[in-house]
């Protein structure tokens, strides 16, 4: 499946003369987004993971099986995005709010 991104649409879109939206509010909302979509890709790289491992096993294979390994899959991956998980949230944001990527200040 082809999915078309436009990184665009994670930019926070911020009306003028907005009340109580500060530049800290849409930093940390930026922020949230970039975890966000990181833990999209990492559960969409556990469930790529799970296709190599042969069915069967010590649980066997049963639908509650399936949705619990899911549901962990995704809370793993939402875990990892806010912990630091593969950069990939933090390069995002940098590059969202034009910082270079090597400054540690950022």
């Amino acid at each position: 499946m082809k999915m078309a991104f436009d990184p665009q649409m994670l930019r926070p879109q911020v009306m003028d003369g907005e009340e109580g939206t500060s530049r800290e509010k849409q930093q940390e909302g930026l922020k949230q987004l970039c975890q966000d979509f990181e833990a999209i890709f990492i559960n969409s790289l556990f469930q790529e993971m799970r296709r190599t491992i042969p069915e069967g096993g010590l649980l066997g294979d049963s639908p509650g099986t399936e949705l619990f390994q899911e549901m962990m899959d995704m809370e793993v991956a939402g875990e990892m995005s806010r912990t630091g998980g593969l950069g990939l949230a933090q390069g995002l944001y940098r590059q969202f709010l034009g910082a270079k990527v090597d400054d540690p200040q950022k």
